[in-house]
């Protein structure tokens, strides 16, 4: 005789959203109009990482807004709306929430499970940075001032897309309330530019400040040496024990194909003491993401699935990542081991998902 699934009690329903992610939260939801009540209240498990495919979400049709998460560790597939997001570039990714461009490089920010979007400042509110116009008031081309030459650069809105923005990050979740802080690291060679983003009679606001402070000589020279060219580094905070960690990551690049494929993972924690870098082989049994979005350290308890002392990685080698010949080429994504330095790929054989560069999300409803 079948179970009839209605009769479930509130309590094991509210259970079960419990250790759902948000994407199965939502799908949970849609079951019936019981269901949905009876978890309302119920947040889902935060903090479990999705690959978010950007690429084959721009298909003509009425499925041209959807994109592809993919699950860990089964690599299952979620293909969801996310209208906000056609069309758009990812720069950062925190919170639940994406850093994108337009094709003008207007950055905002955008929860692609609820499609809330806050937008923030214009590219053009930077002092090296000046638009050309055409006659239909659209921009043409930008023009960009660069330091030490003092030469202005011609790009057309495309070229321009990939040389504004490196990386956005942001201290809170924009729907957490308040003010919130948003650094993006900007153009070649590298400049820092701030923001502080809040909300105004319910409407999402973002206003640029011009401010009378700047990071000291001694903290950008630090930030600075934690930034390589041949060796990409990273400096990851960790909640959980107060450490600061340096990751190098190296590369072995292929000039036939176009490629570039991480070939070595080394990660240090900073001794406080001797204010030197010392070389560990274990994350504790935890799991680091690394990529265009801000990096996370995540246990085994915490995500069921993830393999413990593994670095997972996508391609967020800046200037390759918008080459046009690399476009079509195999990103590199995958699953570093840091006991046996192996590497494991992790991406989906459909060459349509190459581009954009895909990007880890933690998604959330809130």
């Amino acid at each position: 005789m079948a179970r009839d699934w209605t009769d479930l009690s509130s309590g094991v329903l509210a259970h079960i959203a419990a250790r759902l992610t948000a994407i199965d939260y939502m799908a949970f939801r849609k079951v019936c109009r019981l269901w949905a009540r009876s978890v309302s209240g119920v947040p889902p498990s935060p903090h479990v990482p999705y690959l978010l495919l950007l690429g084959g979400g721009g298909d003509d049709g009425e499925r041209g807004n959807e994109f592809t998460f993919l699950g860990l560790p089964g690599q299952t597939l979620h293909r969801l709306p996310v209208p906000g997001l056609r069309g758009k570039s990812c720069v950062g990714s925190q919170h639940g929430w994406l850093a994108t461009l337009d094709p003008f490089s207007e950055p905002a920010l955008l929860n692609p499970l609820t499609g809330q979007e806050i937008p923030l400042p214009s590219i053009t509110t930077l002092p090296d940075i000046h638009p050309s116009y055409a006659p239909d008031g659209s921009v043409a081309s930008y023009f960009h001032l660069s330091d030490p030459t003092d030469y202005y650069f011609q790009y057309t809105p495309e070229e321009f897309r990939g040389r504004s923005f490196v990386k956005v990050a942001f201290s809170s979740s924009p729907a957490a309330g308040g003010p919130l802080t948003v650094v993006a690291l900007c153009g070649t060679p590298s400049k820092l530019a701030f923001t502080t983003a809040g909300r105004t009679g319910g409407a999402s606001t973002a206003t640029a400040g011009a401010s009378t402070t700047s990071p000291s000589a001694a903290a950008a020279s630090s930030l600075c040496r934690a930034m390589g060219i041949c060796s990409p580094r990273y400096l990851v905070a960790d909640d959980a024990t107060g450490d600061l960690l340096q990751v190098w990551r190296n590369y072995d690049f292929d000039d036939v194909a176009k490629t570039l494929t991480t070939c070595e993972i080394k990660v240090m924690r900073l001794d406080r003491g001797t204010n030197r870098w010392i070389p560990i082989s274990s994350l504790g049994g935890r799991a680091l993401f690394l990529g265009i979005g801000s990096s996370m350290l995540l246990s085994p308890e915490d995500v069921r699935g993830l393999r413990p002392n593994c670095v997972y990685l996508t391609d967020d080698w800046w200037d390759m990542q918008f080459s046009e010949e690399v476009r079509l080429a195999r990103r590199d994504v995958g699953i570093y081991c840091l006991e046996d330095a192996s590497l494991q790929p992790c991406h989906s054989p459909d060459p349509r998902f190459n581009w954009p560069p895909p990007v880890w999300i933690s998604p959330s409803l809130s």
